[in-house]
């Protein structure tokens, strides 16, 4: 754990700034703004999560220019408010319905942005070819900020004018709760150790999800290849919303048409609300295969009935699934966020 800079009294000064109407016990997080030599860094502004709501942010920004027209970054640090059900930092690819110049300007603290509510933010097709830097789905009250070092040599690598965009979900209903007001940040520390070995990132979904009354036990997953070469993982985490109950990720040959045996898996969680981030795994991937995954869910009733999965069930099956889709409450994932190294291209499968 790094320690912070701050003194005693800018800490408080800094936290009676940014609290909102945070009551105790709860001790709002605090995370020190870097200079352009240190790094980048993003705070999105306190938004209230009202009683019943489950929302969805986007802030869009540039990555500022650097005196080698490089970011490195080898250091990550992502903080959210509790209630969160997860942030993802992006990079900006193809501009379908979800564009940076239709948001309205807000202050990111490090830098200037743009911020999408809603609408347009909610529309998954809309990133399907942006890349991820980081992502982040922990924020309980005891531990809001996930700290991580990449491996010796490698780091995340960021060109000056790059548009990124940093997508916030909060929930406040039966599933989850937001006791406090939304927010989050995000500190991308630069590499001062000379590392040139550039981290990739994978992202698989499988969106053929139905989790229903008359089959209430599905397992779903799916394989992803990587690109042709040697590839390690560094960190991977698993994202589906609460009939999730085991997520595991398996090392694949790329031939299989079957689940590997529990022998290749390298991740396993069975806490949907707040998955762990594995770091650390140096897990090496066999030459031509990449990562198998899989989802097990239990169907539950829903707390408010079953009309609402019943109209947005594209089968019109009036079976109570849950499938894939957004919101926590009425909808399903099965994601995974992996990162590797030595980059050959950011992989996305679908």
């Amino acid at each position: 754990m790094w320690m912070t800079r701050l003194t005693a009294a800018a800490a408080l000064v800094l936290a009676l700034a940014t609290c909102g109407d945070n009551q105790s016990p709860y001790e709002p997080w605090i995370l020190d703004p870097l200079t352009p030599a240190e790094g980048l860094w993003i705070r999105t502004p306190e938004f209230d999560v009202a009683p019943g709501a489950e929302i969805q942010y986007c802030y869009f920004f540039q990555v500022p220019a650097q005196t080698d027209g490089t970011l490195w970054v080898d250091r990550i640090e992502l903080a959210l408010n509790p209630g969160s059900h997860h942030m993802n930092l992006f990079r900006v690819k193809t501009l379908r319905g979800l564009k940076p110049e239709d948001g309205s300007p807000v202050d990111l603290g490090g830098v200037q942005g743009t911020e999408i509510r809603e609408g347009e933010c909610w529309k998954s097709p809309n990133w399907a070819d942006w890349p991820l830097v980081a992502n982040n789905q922990q924020s309980s009250i005891d531990n809001p900020i996930f700290e991580w070092a990449l491996p010796t040599g490698v780091a995340q690598k960021l060109d000056a004018g790059e548009m990124l965009m940093l997508q916030i979900h909060y929930v406040n209903a039966a599933t989850q709760d937001t006791p406090f007001k939304g927010r989050g940040g995000v500190n991308l520390h630069r590499s001062t150790d000379g590392d040139t070995m550039e981290l990739g990132t994978l992202f698989a979904t499988q969106q053929n999800i139905r989790i229903c009354r008359s089959n209430p036990a599905p397992t779903y997953g799916g394989g992803c290849a990587m690109p042709q070469g040697t590839h390690t993982v560094a960190a991977a985490n698993g994202h589906f919303h609460s009939r999730g109950k085991r997520f595991s990720i398996f090392a694949w040959d790329g031939v299989s048409t079957t689940r590997p045996p529990d022998s290749a898996r390298f991740y396993q969680s069975e806490a949907w609300a707040e998955p762990d981030m594995a770091t650390g795994l140096n897990v090496q991937l066999p030459q031509g295969g990449g990562i198998y995954w899989t989802c097990e869910y239990q169907w539950s009733e829903p707390a408010d009935g079953c009309a609402a999965l019943d109209e947005k069930d594209p089968l019109h099956a009036n079976d109570c699934c849950y499938t894939f889709g957004p919101k926590v409450e009425t909808s399903e994932h099965c994601n995974v966020f992996l990162y590797y190294w030595p980059k050959t291209t950011d992989v996305t499968c679908f």
